[in-house]
């Protein structure tokens, strides 16, 4: 089956294969001549301007530490920027996430946050192995509420927020499909005599902002996620 995906420009449905969108012709090389510098590595905190404040890395250790030991496979990162007027934060974070040095497939399992402190956008990005374990209305919650948070200065208390909403959404999303994967199994079992037949994307979630008034202040089958103790 053929997994697919939406363009970040036109929104239209393509091929995840597709090296660039027939409708619009969007691409990574496109995005690769937008911003013709070489990527940083993904870290937890991603901070070229050097805008957030000192020790922030010290304050979430304890959560992202929580995340990790909860879901092993997956990994986090933030990334803050201030972007010139024009250019979109979904395309900048997507040229980030597939340029990043260090890429393996330990990438697949990757939620990237990028936030424009300039526009006050923010936007979510993951690995494909993820992607089917996201819910984009929960998850847009969690950007709203951490947007808010940026927007009035509170940094800390914001992505700690995320990181634990995070671990929380991720650990609700095994339990499910788990539970969908024991049915599937239970119904194969149970019912032999079922004539064969049967046969399952995500649009990213959209980016949220930061309120304009405190912007200032600053499925195919699904790959098991497992979780530890």
């Amino acid at each position: 089956m053929v997994r697919r995906a939406s363009c970040l420009r036109c929104r239209t449905e393509v091929a995840e294969s597709a090296k660039a969108c027939g409708t619009c012709g969007f691409s990574l090389s496109l995005c690769e001549a937008i911003f013709p510098f070489e990527a940083p590595p993904l870290s937890l905190v991603i901070d070229p301007s050097r805008v957030v404040p000192p020790g922030i890395e010290k304050h979430l250790a304890r959560p992202y530490k929580a995340l990790r030991k909860r879901i092993p496979q997956v990994d986090i990162c933030f990334c803050f920027v201030q972007l010139q007027h024009g250019y979109s934060v979904e395309e900048f974070a997507f040229w980030l996430f597939n340029t990043a040095p260090g890429a393996d497939q330990s990438r697949a399992w990757n939620l990237l946050v990028t936030v424009d402190l300039l526009s006050g956008q923010l936007s979510l990005t993951s690995g494909y192995a993820l992607e089917p374990f996201l819910v984009p209305e929960s998850w847009e919650a969690s950007l709203q509420e951490l947007a808010a948070c940026l927007g009035d200065g509170q940094w800390n208390e914001g992505l700690a927020g995320f990181l634990r909403d995070s671990r929380d959404l991720l650990s609700s999303a095994c339990y499910v499909a788990r539970r969908h994967a024991q049915a599937h199994q239970d119904a194969q079992s149970e019912a032999p005599r079922i004539s064969e037949g049967s046969q399952y994307v995500t649009s990213p979630v959209r980016p949220s902002c930061i309120p304009p008034e405190q912007k200032e202040h600053h499925q195919p089958t699904k790959e098991p996620i497992t979780t530890g103790p």
